[in-house]
């Protein structure tokens, strides 16, 4: 995992002293559908969790012509997923900074083109709820518990992702991550490991959007 961030983190370098001549940035956001398998002793029952607040991203982009370039920037989503299980419904969800690198391919002059490539995320804040007797559902009883910089889960979890952007400023995007989202390594207050058996691999579709960050200013000024 950290060779994954190296080696984004050198070609970002690298990109940096590059000749600034068809460098520029835009601004975005998606609307993310997150699905997960969730494995504890046997499959436990998830559904899609769907969220739109907070992502945002700020993305770098470099056009070597007007057929093939890369992107780098940083983003900010909200990814989790939700479990039940027996009479409990439970809802877990992380803050995540994230340095992607990806190359992409089409008509730059029509907006429109394909791309593909990896990204590394900085789980930086927590925040689990359930409702212990609700029988699948958000009623009654609800216990809450949030947390800066968790161990619960994987500090760092890298993830490949592909997509297209559309002439409209829209994309589609989907996403794989690749390492289990919770830390079997985790002990709690009383010294017991209970996350050991728990495995949840998180994917997502999203429907994003994209806009050069000059007009997205000047749309915010106006707002």
């Amino acid at each position: 995992m950290k060779k994954l961030l190296l080696t984004l983190l050198s070609v970002q370098l690298a990109w940096a002293g590059y000749a600034q001549e068809g460098i520029y940035t835009t601004t975005g956001g998606e609307m993310i559908f997150q699905m997960s398998e969730v494995n504890e002793g046997g499959p436990i029952s998830t559904n899609t969790r769907w969220t739109i607040f907070l992502h945002l991203g700020t993305y770098v982009h470099k056009d070597f012509n007007n057929t093939i370039g890369l992107f780098s920037g940083l983003s900010l989503r909200n990814v989790g997923f939700i479990t039940n299980e027996d009479t409990e419904k439970k809802i877990s969800r992380t803050y995540n900074l994230g340095l992607p690198l990806a190359i992409k391919v089409g008509v730059f002059d029509k907006h429109l083109f394909l791309f593909g490539g990896a990204e590394y995320e900085w789980l930086f804040h927590y925040k689990e709820k359930y409702w212990p007797n609700s029988n699948g559902k958000r009623d009654g009883e609800k216990v809450k518990y949030t947390e800066w910089f968790s161990n619960r889960v994987n500090r760092f979890i890298p993830s490949v992702f592909f997509g297209v952007e559309t002439p409209w400023g829209m994309n589609i995007r989907f996403k794989y991550y690749l390492q289990n989202y919770m830390n079997q390594n985790y002990i709690d207050a009383n010294g017991d490991l209970i996350y050991s058996d728990l495995e949840v691999n998180l994917y997502y579709i999203s429907i994003g959007w994209n806009m050069d960050t000059k007009d997205f200013k000047k749309k915010f000024k106006d707002w």
